[in-house]
């Protein structure tokens, strides 16, 4: 650890969560950084991996606060299970046990006491079912798993036997959120799902129907230009290629470059807001890199527009109004030093945490 300002760096053992191994140790994975340092270092910890931590980040809102969460030291590697690819997701912990989706869409429940292989379970898909992203979510006596074959399954957490498949017909690389009775995802297409414990589909919601105004294949080039006439512009962005938050019965989707709340009506979904990032080193709708919210209900997303331009951004419904803000010292452009984050920030009280590709600065405190 390295003591600047008032903030810390750690530099972690990247090589430690390699290809085809699932190590039990100080590590994290490029593309869920902050998160798998949180996930791994507490699976290595004697007394908490029978504990649950059952959602990417700990919950559905993505902070990554866990108050009540102790870390015996030192850490270190306890085991390495083989597994069939590398490991781009988050695993999840529950009773006693650990499930991981690998890159090749087969999930593993593995005894975090023992690290024997309890059960795994080949997700469908051919050659499309690979470099699987989204993690799991453990919800009551399911495992809940989202491929990027587009299918989506719930198991039985105890055999790994299927209790129900959906066929959702695009990639899901956006983290399963679950919440109090009901578990949402997104497809890489902006679809959004609510389903029960089990699966049964509540709702739907299309963010390129209702907001981009696109009735057409939304993967076909020429039914968007057939539609559109002149051309496609950014305007037309749709893709949801981030892991969604929860914050109360409201889902935050980051979708085609804007962030929209949904709130979860009951049996149907309702547009509270398709909120906007504000002007800065341009206007048009920027690339959502990562989002998260905190327990007040503010939502952090790390943005990038053009030329390195970017920020964390603070979003926050007043009634049916967008608030914003943002996070001070995350500000990068052409001409400022520092590089942009790809990761969602974790958050406790008015500290954010922070990881980015950057020397010295791998993770950092804002206040």
């Amino acid at each position: 650890m390295v003591q600047w300002g008032d903030g810390w760096q750690v530099r972690p053992w990247t090589s430690m969560l390699s290809p085809d191994f699932l190590l039990l140790a100080f590590g994290v994975t490029p593309m869920r950084a902050l998160t798998a340092l949180i996930v791994v270092v507490l699976w290595a910890s004697a007394g908490l991996a029978a504990d649950s931590w059952g959602q990417l980040q700990g919950n559905a809102l993505r902070s990554g606060n866990a108050p009540s969460v102790s870390i015996k030291t030192p850490v270190g590697l306890i085991g390495a299970i083989p597994l069939t690819d590398g490991v781009f997701a988050s695993p999840v912990v529950s009773d006693g046990q650990v499930f991981v989706i690998d890159g090749s869409g087969v999930v593993f429940a593995i005894d975090a006491t023992t690290l024997k292989v309890v059960w795994k379970f080949a997700t469908r898909g051919g050659l499309g079912n690979c470099n699987n992203v989204a993690a799991p979510a453990v919800v009551g006596k399911y495992l809940h798993v989202g491929t990027a074959a587009g299918y989506y399954y719930i198991l039985d957490r105890q055999t790994g036997t299927v209790v129900r498949e959906i066929d959702c017909h695009e990639p899901i690389l956006s983290s399963l959120a679950a919440g109090t009775d009901r578990v949402y995802f997104a497809t890489l297409g902006a679809q959004v799902y609510a389903v029960k414990p089990d699966g049964e589909v509540v709702w739907t919601w299309d963010f390129v129907k209702e907001v981009v105004k696109f009735g057409g294949n939304r993967w076909s080039g020429e039914e968007w230009l057939a539609q559109r006439k002149d051309r496609v512009t950014w305007r037309d962005h749709f893709v949801c290629s981030r892991d969604l938050c929860l914050v109360g019965k409201t889902v935050v989707i980051p979708a085609g470059g804007r962030t929209v709340f949904l709130d979860d009506a009951g049996d149907k979904p309702q547009v509270r807001v398709i909120g906007e990032i504000p002007a800065y080193d341009g206007s048009e709708f920027p690339a959502t890199f990562g989002q998260s919210a905190d327990e007040a209900g503010n939502v952090y997303v790390q943005w990038h527009r053009r030329d390195n331009a970017g920020r964390v951004e603070i979003l926050k419904l007043a009634e049916d109004k967008l608030q914003t803000d943002f996070v001070k010292g995350t500000q990068t452009a052409i001409h400022l030093p520092g590089l942009l984050s790809f990761a969602s920030v974790s958050i406790r009280g008015s500290d954010v945490y922070r990881v980015k590709p950057e020397e010295g600065l791998g993770l950092c405190r804002h206040r």
